[in-house]
């Protein structure tokens, strides 16, 4: 469960990097998506997020998640995530227990915003063609990592033209696929700090784990 939280992590935060921007390429969408994720203002998204095994659908989520620069918060129907920048608290829905952790920098490629908002940058091929999803003209990007043992080998992200609203996101790790539909998404917002720790006063009996 874990593990497919961080791809999902990872997944939301590439969508992220694909909005509201014209350009003329590949690079120069990547490269303004970038740079918008260090602007002021947070993010907001409810998806839906499939993971595969091989072509068939093995299992299934729907969230939201909150993003203000290199910080996050998602929630899942299993699964609560807050992370402050530096550390993370994640917690089982209906557990009485949330464990702590300082992701190490390998982690970080996996799930942190600020990291993976630079990934086309370090390792990766990048192309972009004039597609349609959900009946919408759109731009579709792929990433090919350099690499083979790269953690994502393959990336597709699909943003929606006009707009360029990111519409889906799929990515490629260890043989499998990761499918992440986005069903609203909203920019410019204002997430307070406490937004991304770990609100210990609305669960005082929860035992915490610290596993720095």
């Amino acid at each position: 469960m874990y593990r497919i939280h961080r791809l999902f992590t990872t997944v939301f935060i590439l969508a992220v990097c694909a909005c509201s921007l014209s350009a003329q390429s590949a690079r120069e969408v990547l490269d303004a998506t970038a740079a918008r994720m260090t602007q002021k203002g947070g993010v907001k998204a409810q998806f839906k997020a499939t993971q595969f095994r091989g072509t068939e659908a093995e299992s299934e989520t729907t969230g939201t998640i909150l993003v203000s620069g290199n910080k996050f918060q998602m929630d899942t129907p299993n699964l609560v995530t807050w992370f402050d920048g530096k550390t993370q608290w994640s917690m089982m829905k209906g557990s009485d227990e949330v464990n702590i952790t300082e992701p190490t920098e390998e982690e970080l490629l996996a799930m942190n915003p600020s990291t993976l908002v630079h990934i086309y940058k370090k390792g990766y091929r990048y192309s972009m063609r004039t597609s349609t999803l959900r009946g919408r003209p759109t731009y579709e990007i792929q990433l090919k990592a350099k690499k083979p043992d790269a953690a994502f080998t393959d990336i597709y992200v699909d943003v929606e033209q006009g707009t360029f609203n990111p519409l889906c996101f799929r990515a490629k790790n260890a043989g499998d696929w990761i499918r992440l539909s986005i069903q609203t998404f909203q920019t410019g917002l204002t997430h307070p700090n406490d937004t991304f720790t770990f609100p210990t006063k609305d669960f005082p009996n929860v035992e915490v784990i610290d596993l720095r």
